[in-house]
């Protein structure tokens, strides 16, 4: 059966020349090349461009099919594509990225379930090889960087080509993702919940609870009519009794802390021993700089913190709380909402919903109350390199200068 083959038109923006010439070819079969010389001018759109160029063709060059197909390509040549430059390459290998969520799943491709670290690499050699790299390792470094660890861990570290770095990749037991993906969503689930826990904890914190509490209590009582007064009756303000609305309040009870109408307990003058042994306990905390893996590191201090002293309890002198990374150090004459200096906590600019968790804010309060005198407070200063290993560590010691007029309050909230 002949192929049904649209005319030729030539000028048409949405015909591709090349195309149409292949399908001829195709149509033709094995027909011998004098069939295709005459046939050739039946598959022209009638009075097209195509029609007119193969009109004014010299009839020599009508009379051989050989001359007729070097002349149409002369005519129509192959569009010459916009092929990607090798820094595009390069960002779109270092941009296909194996999510970890998705380890141990299925995906569709062309048309049959596939797991996704084995779509991953499929579609990277595919890649590679249009970027002409399957023969280096020029970018494997990088891109295994970006990997799971779980998928990582099994890989080659330092493969010969391409094709031996994503072999590895496919060759990764599919029960052992499984399982290595279950544990994953525990602790991204353990995380979310305390994450969730802390938020929770800082609203019951919150400075403004105890005014909420009381507002709480409050009610509005539907006023009853009353009969018509004369006189000073109809005036409170001249009454015995005094002026009376419909506003009534509940008696609060004193909370820890002073609470609604409670006194708040002063705290005993530092000692040189309280100094020392808080000092001592500075020693020994890390102060992470403000990286990514600066930052990660300060999560896991604060998880540790909750699973050490408990999700509810109240941050004391012997509860060191760790400070946010990329902060001042405590004691450094430093605001108490967001850790930096040059203002004080009720001018902090910082938004309320980035300010320092309530707990470091009592920890520095803590520290300030108690060594709000000149002294050098060792540090330990920690490196961490881009793949979350330390790096160095080391010790010094700095004086930190108090100014009183910096002050944040009188002490550390109780």
């Amino acid at each position: 059966m002949a192929a049904n083959i649209e005319p030729f038109w030539g000028d048409r923006p949405d015909e591709n020349a090349q195309d149409f010439f292949r399908a001829f070819n195709r149509a033709m079969g094995d027909k011998n090349d004098d069939i295709k010389r005459r046939l050739f001018v039946n598959y022209l759109r009638a009075d097209s461009e195509a029609d007119e160029w193969y009109a004014a063709l010299p009839a020599a060059i009508r009379a051989d099919w050989a001359d007729i197909e070097t002349a149409f390509h002369a005519r129509w040549p192959k569009a010459t594509i916009a092929r990607k430059t090798a820094l595009e390459y390069e960002e779109e290998i270092l941009a296909m990225k194996l999510k970890e969520a998705t380890l141990g799943s299925k995906e569709t491709v062309a048309g049959r379930d596939v797991y996704t670290h084995i779509a991953w690499a499929d579609r990277m050699s595919a890649l590679v090889s249009r970027a002409g790299l399957a023969a280096g390792t020029t970018y494997v470094g990088l891109v295994r960087r970006t990997l799971p660890a779980l998928v990582r861990e099994k890989t080659v570290g330092a493969p010969a080509d391409w094709a031996a770095f994503l072999t590895s990749v496919r060759s990764i037991d599919i029960d052992y993702i499984r399982d290595g993906a279950a544990e994953a969503e525990k602790e991204r689930e353990k995380t979310r919940r305390f994450d969730e826990r802390v938020r929770m904890l800082e609203a019951q914190a919150s400075p403004t609870r105890g005014i909420r509490n009381q507002l709480a209590q409050t009610n509005i009582a539907t006023a009853l009519p009353r009969a018509k007064q004369t006189g000073s009756e109809g005036n409170p303000f001249l009454s015995t009794g005094g002026g009376q609305g419909n506003l009534s309040y509940s008696t609060a009870t004193q909370g820890r802390g002073g609470g609604a109408g409670g006194t708040r307990a002063p705290r005993a003058p530092p000692t040189e021993e309280d100094r020392a042994a808080l000092r001592a306990r500075l020693a020994e905390m890390v102060h992470h700089p403000d990286t990514e893996a600066g930052r990660i590191a300060h999560r896991a201090q604060q998880q540790a913190w909750a699973t050490k002293y408990g999700p509810e309890t109240r941050v004391s002198e012997r509860t060191p709380y760790p400070l946010r990374p990329g902060t001042l150090g405590v004691n450094s004459n430093e605001c108490f909402g967001c850790g930096m200096a040059g203002h004080i906590a009720p001018k902090c600019p910082l938004p309320s919903d980035r300010k320092l968790n309530v707990r470091e804010a009592d920890w520095r309060a803590i520290c300030r109350y108690i060594l709000k005198i000149p002294f050098a407070t060792p540090v330990r200063y920690v490196a961490i390199d881009d793949y979350g290993g330390v790096a160095a560590v080391g010790s010094s010691a700095h004086i930190e200068e108090i100014e009183e007029e910096q002050g944040n309050g009188d002490g550390p909230s109780e």
